[in-house]
């Protein structure tokens, strides 16, 4: 006899899932569910069944709720409507739907109208078909509920932890990628960030405001304060992007005057699949047959060595140059920094507010894409603590403000710009 237990529990009572001398009462977090036990169930009706079955009952709802100014159907009306679903199984499904309470009949009217756990139900589905693609949609989704929870005076406990959650994993993946020095995690994480950032601002507002009302308490303030924190490190992660893939740009080797680096071949080997890099390794190392008098490992090692180092040795040249003086190198330019000079030379000289356009349009869409980069910089408590031209950068007193719109440039090879301006941190904000 078998003593495993049966894989299908879908049936069992609530107390065979609890541990043997655990009642229902001893377990707090049942008792909210058990409070919503009436939406519970239309959910579950609605969800119940087959992917088709779910389908077909979820489009007959959402347009028998599409019809605000007449929110009755007669039977002749939802026939006519639904005339391209087979009719005896559009009567099953309307059936179906009066059974769970989904649906409500009204004997003297003989008209059919959604109850109000189905409203509650289609709703709650509006807002996750209204979510931007993305594997990021939780974070959107979360917002909008914790949104929805402050206009109307009853922000969720719940809805913050998943909230504060979702920041903290965002966080850690952001700090991985810069303590891993990796080019490309970088670029992907600065990716991230930006499908991410206005999400983050608006539930930043949204913190904000809670914490202004004053009336979070307990567990709930304290909540709220650590998203702050969160919102406020995962906000600042941009310059820290800004300023590693500075450096590591630094780092790359120019392939002569090709105008490519060692990071564009890297990137282009990335994007290669496996057939491709065998082929190209195919032809790099082409020809180089195994040898027919190599026996072994050690013997390769002795070859090399014979055959080689030997040779390099016996013909290296060890003796030293005659002494000179060295170059005079004070005049020598550094054009590695030169259009970082020359733009914070001309930050320098900003005295009123300057429209972003005019401040970073200049010499072509590389030059200016470099010099917009670089205004994330300004004003970075980790930028202004370093040496060097990044940081003479950091410390101009200067105010960058960017908007949501765009400005048409049509010049410059540049078509359009973010909408903002530089002013200087004494001048007023308009």
């Amino acid at each position: 006899m078998d003593n495993n237990p049966s894989d299908n529990t879908e049936d069992l009572p609530l107390d065979q899932y609890l541990a043997n001398g655990v009642s229902e009462s001893d377990v707090q977090a049942l008792a909210a569910l058990r409070s919503a036990g009436a939406m519970l169930n239309a959910f579950i009706m609605v969800f119940h069944g087959s992917e088709a079955s779910v389908l077909i009952r979820l489009l007959v709802m959402r347009e028998i709720g599409n019809r605000p100014d007449a929110p009755r159907w007669s039977p002749q009306e939802l026939a006519q409507h639904f005339v391209y679903l087979d009719a005896t199984k559009l009567n099953t499904v309307l059936a179906r739907l009066k059974d769970f309470g989904l649906l409500l009949w009204d004997q003297e009217d003989r008209t059919y109208q959604l109850s109000g756990a189905a409203r509650v139900a289609l709703s709650a589905l509006a807002n996750v078909l209204e979510l931007p693609p993305g594997e990021d949609t939780d974070l959107a989704y979360i917002t909008s509920q914790v949104a929805a929870g402050q206009a109307i005076g009853r922000p969720s406990l719940e809805a913050l932890n998943l909230l504060l959650t979702k920041y903290r994993e965002l966080q850690k993946e952001f700090e991985d990628a810069v303590a891993g020095g990796s080019e490309f995690r970088i670029r992907q994480a600065s990716a991230k960030f930006n499908a991410v950032v206005s999400t983050v601002e608006k539930g930043n507002e949204i913190i904000h405001s809670l914490m202004k009302d004053g009336e979070l308490e307990g567990a709930m303030y304290r909540n709220a304060q650590a998203i702050g924190q969160a919102q406020s490190r995962i906000l600042r992660m941009q310059a820290t992007f800004q300023r590693n893939l500075h450096a590591i740009e630094l780092r790359s080797v120019s392939l002569g005057g090709s105008g490519l680096s060692s990071s564009d071949v890297a990137q282009w080997l990335r994007s290669l699949n496996q057939e491709n890099l065998a082929a190209l390794g195919a032809q790099v190392i082409g020809g180089m047959l195994p040898l027919p008098f190599a026996m072994s490992d050690l013997m390769l090692d002795v070859a090399e060595h014979e055959l080689l180092e030997r040779e390099r040795l016996a013909q290296q040249n060890t003796v030293l140059p005659p002494p000179c003086d060295a170059p005079d190198t004070h005049d020598v330019p550094n054009e590695r920094f030169a259009a970082l000079d020359r733009y914070i030379e001309q930050l320098s000289g900003i005295q009123t507010e300057t429209p972003l356009s005019d401040a970073v349009i200049s010499g072509g869409y590389a030059l200016s894409a470099y010099r917009l980069s670089l205004l994330a910089l300004i004003g970075d408590p980790e930028s202004t603590e370093m040496r060097g031209r990044v940081a003479d950068l950091a410390r101009l007193p200067l105010n960058v403000t960017l908007t949501a719109e765009h400005d048409t440039v049509a010049r410059d090879e540049v078509a359009e710009i973010s909408c903002g301006f530089i002013a200087p941190r004494s001048a007023p904000i308009t």
